[in-house]
């Protein structure tokens, strides 16, 4: 099934981001840690940085999956958007929590990382919602028939014309 291979995709593009950004947070953690700014506000914005560094690249690769998947001719499919912008918001939010989860002692950057968490969320979904805003405007978009007509207006003419053709075809054998 389709929708069993897409979705197969999307948790295999976002394992692959959790699993680079755990690395990536334990470099940003022991750089911070040489610089001994562990108790100021540059420790949660570097991870926050760090954290949005590491997803928009899994977000850009969900979108790409989506794209394949719907063959772009093709409409959108509602329900896998809905399982993008889902699969989105889990991962950045388990992001923060793994950030929060590195040194278990209550540091005055956490609080900050936490306060960061929704607004990451909001700017990852953002980026997904003007990949997929862009497919919906591409799907309002009238197609043009070779010789330069909508398609709506060629099959009206080709309706009409049947029932010309149907009609005289009904006076010639009625006689």
């Amino acid at each position: 099934m389709p929708g069993d291979a897409f979705e197969a995709t999307l948790a295999g593009v976002f394992q692959q981001s959790e699993q680079r950004l755990a690395s990536r947070l334990a470099l940003e953690k022991a750089r911070t840690e040489n610089l001994q700014a562990q108790d100021t506000r540059r420790l949660a914005f570097l991870l926050t940085e760090a954290i949005e560094e590491e997803l928009k690249p899994a977000v850009l690769g969900a979108l790409e999956s989506y794209d394949a998947a719907i063959n772009r001719p093709l409409s959108p499919n509602e329900s896998w958007e809905k399982l993008i912008r889902q699969r989105i918001g889990e991962t950045a939010d388990a992001s923060v929590k793994l950030a929060l989860a590195m040194d278990p002692a209550p540091h005055p950057w956490k609080p900050l990382l936490t306060e960061e968490a929704p607004k990451l969320r909001a700017r990852l979904l953002a980026l997904a919602d003007r990949h997929l805003a862009a497919l919906g405007k591409g799907r309002r978009r009238r197609r043009k028939s070779a010789i330069g007509l909508a398609d709506g207006l060629v099959w009206l003419l080709l309706l009409a014309a049947g029932v010309v053709v149907g009609a005289l075809g009904m006076r010639l054998l009625g006689g």
